[in-house]
Order: C-alpha cells, then structure tokens, then sequence
C-alpha cells in the first residue's frame, strides 16, 4: 500500500536534508519520497511550490519546536489539506529540533560527538561534511527508536507527531 503512494519530505535545513536522506536511503528506516528544504515554520507554501508534486502525494512536515512559533506552520497545514493533489499531511516535530533528537537517540550527551566538532555552533556545518553519516550514527549507537518519538509540550503540543506513519 505505502509503495504505491508519492511522499515528499519538507525539512528546515541542509542538516535536515541530510539525515532524512541518509534515514531515506543508507540506512532504509523512512518511506523514501523526495527530500526538498523548505522551512514550513517560517515561510508560507504557495501553490507554486506545490505544482510538481503527483496527485495523492503525502506530504511530510518536519520541523523544531524550539521557536514558538505556529502561525505560519498552521497557515502551511490548513493550505495543504485543502489541496486535492496532496492525499494526507503527516507533522514530524523536532523536540526541540534536529541536535536535541540525535543527542536523545544516541549514546553521546553533547552533539559535538557526533559531529566531533569544537563546540555546538559548527554543527550544522560539520554534520554536513560527514562523508558516512550512517556510519558515523552507528558508531554513536543509534537508536531510531527514540528519534521522532517524543511530543512537544510547548506551543506546538497541538500537532500530533506523526512520526511513525514514515518509519518503517
């Protein structure tokens, strides 16, 4: 049934990118879909970035709840259930986004570990010169298990994380 279907990830950033793209295909645990960085929090969708996607695509937001803010988020939701090309919106919450998930699903307790960079603030930049992140996700004892798994409880603990819909 899910090989039939289109999906098309939206994520915030290059980092997102990367481990959706590695969770996609090195590793095998997401449905795979088209990975495109759009950050749905911040921006409103419009219908041009929507017009390449196939009739019944599922569309996957992942997002950080560390911002508090969901006036936008909610305006891109609304907007995309009421599109007849997409089948179904799945929410993805980082809580509190992508570093506090790795450090929580992982055996490390600071994301520089992962990253082995000087301090926390090189991470997005780092992570992206990982030439085997799944390597580098296996070594630190990666638990996909706990990865996506928790709800937020702060402004965004309206939107279900719908996590498992993707997760195979």
């Amino acid at each position: 049934m899910r090989q039939n279907r289109h999906y098309h990830y939206y994520v915030e950033g290059e980092d997102d990118r990367k481990v959706v793209n590695t969770l996609k295909t090195d590793m095998q645990k997401i449905i795979p879909g088209k990975v495109e960085k759009f950050n749905v929090v911040e921006n409103l969708l419009s219908k041009a970035h929507i017009m390449n996607l196939k009739k019944g695509t599922t569309v996957v937001l992942i997002f950080d709840t560390d911002t508090g803010k969901v006036d936008i988020l909610y305006k891109n939701i609304d907007f995309l259930r009421k599109q007849k090309i997409v089948k179904e919106v799945i929410c993805i919450t980082q809580v509190m986004n992508l570093e506090d998930e790795l450090v929580r699903s992982c055996q490390f307790r600071n994301i520089k570990e992962l990253t082995r960079s000087r301090s926390d603030k090189d991470f997005k930049r780092d992570v992206l010169k990982i030439s085997n992140l799944k390597q580098r996700l296996d070594i630190c004892g990666f638990d996909f298990e706990k990865f996506w798994s928790e709800q937020p409880g702060n402004e965004y603990r309206q939107i279900a994380n719908d996590a498992q819909k993707v997760k195979l």
